[in-house]
């Protein structure tokens, strides 16, 4: 639906299956993040990047203390939070947001693969 520019119908889509997964799994479970995260989404592809951000920077910092600040959840939650600071101009904010995402995956894969990485 979201690809298909209906939007209005998809938020209402992932707003019911945010109440299913927020009363049968809690609120900081990774599948009600998730959903949430697809919400910002949709905020985000109608323009209205000030709620999308502010979703975003929720989200992140549920995941921050609750998976970490190096799981891929999380970093695809700050990824998507510097696209949407990056399309309200905030390059400065975007730009370090992005950095810590790409540090973070160079830890993470220099640590899987016995490569030791200096940042």
């Amino acid at each position: 639906l979201q690809d298909q520019g209906k939007y209005e119908e998809s938020s209402k889509l992932f707003e019911q299956v945010l109440k299913v997964l927020q009363s049968s799994l809690g609120s900081q479970h990774p599948d009600t993040l998730t959903t949430q995260n697809n919400i910002a989404f949709v905020l985000k592809d109608q323009g209205k990047y000030e709620q999308s951000s502010k979703l975003f920077e929720q989200i992140l910092k549920v995941e921050q203390s609750t998976l970490g600040s190096q799981h891929p959840d999380t970093l695809i939650t700050q990824s998507n939070l510097a696209l949407v600071l990056k399309r309200q101009g905030e390059n400065e904010q975007s730009s370090k947001f992005y950095e810590q995402v790409l540090k973070s995956q160079q830890l993470i894969l220099g640590s899987r693969l016995g490569i030791s990485t200096q940042l």
